[in-house]
């Protein structure tokens, strides 16, 4: 069997962007193809939305090119009714009903009204919010507004969707369901360039990723391909029963890194020759332990060790 060849829809040719005398963004690169659901990961601070802006021509690099391919039409900046875009700060009217709001929006990105409507109810339906399709979007709490918000940006069924921090202000049930649908929009033909810091949350959805700090591309690739090339690790975390001495561990073999999760809890880093058998030994001698846990790398331990030898 053949396989098919999936289209770039959006290359980004080296692009820096610099405010004062801070590079927010220095000279990345990335592509995109048609039905990935790619991340955008860094910490705050990282040049995630800067980049997030110049995608959508809210701002313009300084130097380096973009280049969009949504439904054939070759350009520098999508059309209205291709893209949609969930940005970090709620930007929707605060006292106009909800339901208003959202036909409106999906209106003015080419959408009939009444499919608009039927969509956008059965939205609200999803989201346990259809008997608050009159009220203001000002009387919702902050996770519910950020439902309304990712509504609107994809209400009109784009070819790309743009979610800068999808996941805030939502609390773990909540983020369970929007990971549902995230895939579901995807599943349905809209391709997903996400950006976040939640790390956990991103590896369950993404099967590609750009790491970023400083500006600065730390890694860019597949999912599997980062956990094949940075996880050769034994992680093995401790829960201590007083606060954590770094002197009690001094004696150990072929640790790579010590790191203090919080005043009882240590995280120890290990390559993958070290003899698990050895240091469990070891480990027993020290007083105090009383819980050990073992794991590979997840993706936020990966990225930890990236910034490191950056």
């Amino acid at each position: 069997m053949v396989e098919q060849i999936k289209k770039t829809v959006l290359k980004v040719n080296s692009i820096s962007k610099d405010f004062m005398n801070v590079k927010a963004v220095n000279a990345i690169s990335f592509s995109v193809e048609q039905g990935d659901i790619y991340a955008f990961l860094g910490p705050n601070g990282a040049g995630k939305t800067t980049t997030l802006r110049m995608l959508l021509d809210i701002i313009k690099p300084d130097s380096g090119s973009i280049e969009w391919n949504l439904n054939n039409k070759p350009n520098q900046v999508p059309d209205a009714e291709d893209i949609g875009y969930l940005p970090e700060e709620r930007g929707l009217y605060l006292d106009v009903p909800i339901l208003n709001s959202l036909v409106y929006l999906a209106t003015i990105r080419g959408m009939e009204k009444a499919d608009a409507k039927k969509s956008a109810l059965d939205w609200l339906e999803k989201l346990g919010l259809a008997d608050r399709a009159k009220e203001k979007l000002q009387v919702l709490s902050k996770g519910n507004q950020q439902k309304i918000q990712f509504v609107a940006s994809i209400l009109h069924k784009p070819a790309f969707a743009i979610l800068d921090e999808p996941f805030s202000g939502l609390d773990p049930l909540n983020q369970e369901l929007f990971i549902g649908f995230i895939k579901e929009i995807n599943n349905q033909g809209t391709t997903i360039l996400l950006s976040a810091h939640q790390m956990s949350l991103v590896e369950k959805i993404a099967n590609k990723l750009f790491l970023i700090n400083n500006g600065q591309e730390v890694y860019n690739g597949s999912l599997p391909g980062i956990y094949q090339s940075f996880g050769d690790k034994i992680i093995i975390e401790l829960q201590l029963e007083t606060p954590f001495s770094e002197a009690s561990f001094q004696n150990l073999k072929d640790i790579e890194s010590i790191d203090k999760i919080d005043d009882f809890r240590v995280k120890i880093t290990f390559n993958l020759q070290t003899n698990l058998a050895k240091v469990l030994h070891d480990l027993a001698k020290i007083e105090g332990i009383c819980d050990i846990t073992s794991h590979k790398p997840d993706l936020h331990d990966i990225f930890l060790q990236l910034l490191k030898k950056k």
